[in-house]
């Protein structure tokens, strides 16, 4: 506003100076408009994400993308509104308020090396295939917030563990050592606890720090002992009354836009406007789940199979509505009759579930939730349709299951807006 104001008054016609009173009005509304803008770009392109903010300083390739596609939209604003409002725009309002919204995030946004800081180091106890499983987690799912110092077995080593934690400067300590034999560093451990280093065991860093819980490290007793599972009536509550308030909320805002959907639907091929299939709940138990079909009525002829990408089953229309995920609207109600909630592990067909439960230890876990709409593993991990992209998923999912809440959920949802506006996990 103060760039707009102060342009506004450079740029005037000598002797024609509007008086900053008669301004204001206008000021704030295009300073807002501009502001929404300017934000909602920069969600778009992740820049609400302090890692990927922190690396696009370098180059500023995104902030500079955010800003061009802004000033564009506020500069078309600006030649419509006249023809729309009676408002009168002063010359220089657009330049200056552009450059005062982009001198105020600039300022922000050179703040954010100090912010975020340097990656964390993590010095890993242990030259296993455990060891190397969390490396490969941190190296997979770090976002760029960890590196991995070292890999140490002080039964080799000849160096006490704090010694070698000291001198590599490590942040985080992480006990991963596939035999524990002879491993005499519990004190050593506690030793760099005490001089302010983080200490996790494999399971809990991966965990709490990178918000995954690997399969391969997992053990019954850890979920068997988690006080975290036990929901109380009032949180099942809220969360319910979330369920319905979000899905009700997606049900009337989308109305207009499904029924052009079901119409595009019913023109484009033979068949019904809705598919319906039945999927795993809660607990284990069977519910019939409602989506726009999307793929000829022939699709599974000879079977069930997985979904892929690019699937020659998928029809013209299909092809976009999964594309923007507009199919899986129909699953709000499902939401509002309790078989779902909005968010929760994804829905999966029981043939599908028997065979993975063989196949991944663990799998079963995700059934101690509903399932969900959206979820902690659709936003972290990209589409997959097989057997080793459902054990990934199910770590995340995992992750849901214990640390589930109402905070995380309104997160995920955050964050899904984005993945479908830019089509992200797309099958």
């Amino acid at each position: 506003m103060m760039g707009a104001a102060a342009c506004a008054a450079l740029f005037a016609p000598e002797g024609t100076h509007t008086p900053l009173a008669q301004l204001w009005p206008t000021l704030v509304g295009l300073g807002a408009a501009f502001v929404v803008t300017f934000q909602f770009t920069l969600y778009l392109l992740d820049l609400y994400d302090l890692r990927v903010a922190a690396e696009d300083r370098e180059r500023g390739y995104r902030f500079l993308k955010a800003a061009g596609v802004t000033a564009m939209t506020a500069g078309g604003v600006m030649l419509v509104t006249p023809l729309v409002v009676p408002v009168q725009l002063p010359p220089g309002t657009l330049l200056g308020g552009a450059m005062g919204a982009l001198a105020g995030t600039m300022m922000v946004r050179v703040s954010i090396r100090a912010l975020v800081g340097a990656p964390h180091t993590v010095l890993i106890v242990g030259e296993g295939m455990k060891a190397r499983a969390v490396a490969s987690a941190i190296e997979a799912g770090g976002e760029g917030s960890y590196r991995i110092v070292g890999l140490t077995d002080p039964r080799t080593s000849g160096e006490p563990l704090e010694q070698t934690a000291s001198r590599l400067n490590a942040a985080y300590v992480v006990q991963a050592a596939d035999d524990m034999r002879g491993a005499n560093w519990v004190d050593a451990l506690l030793r760099c606890r005490i001089e302010g280093r983080r200490v996790y065991e494999a399971t809990g860093f991966c965990e709490r720090v990178l918000r995954r819980i690997p399969v391969q490290f997992l053990r019954a007793s850890d979920f068997a002992f988690a006080d975290e599972l036990t929901v109380s009536p009032l949180r099942r509550m809220f969360k319910r009354g979330f369920d319905i308030a979000v899905a009700s909320l997606l049900l009337l805002l989308s109305s207009p836009f499904l029924l052009l959907v079901a119409v595009a639907i019913k023109l484009d091929s033979k068949g019904p406007i809705f598919y319906r299939q039945e999927r795993t709940g809660l607990f284990g138990s069977t519910y019939h789940l409602w989506k726009f079909r999307s793929m000829r009525t022939d699709a599974e002829k000879h079977g069930a199979v997985w979904a892929k990408a690019n699937d020659d089953r998928v029809t013209r229309v299909g092809r976009f509505i999964r594309r923007t995920r507009i199919d899986e609207i129909p699953q709000v109600f499902n939401i509002l009759t309790g078989d779902m909630s909005f968010v929760g592990p994804r829905p999966e067909r029981p043939v599908f579930v028997e065979q993975l439960k063989q196949q991944i230890p663990f799998y079963g876990l995700r059934e101690a939730v509903k399932p969900g709409l959206t979820g902690w593993a659709q936003i972290r991990y990209p589409y997959g349709a097989s057997v080793e992209d459902a054990r990934n998923k199910l770590e995340f999912d995992l992750y849901y299951v214990k640390n589930g809440s109402l905070f995380l959920d309104v997160g995920i949802i955050f964050h899904t807006v984005r993945h479908v506006l830019l089509g992200r996990g797309a099958r």
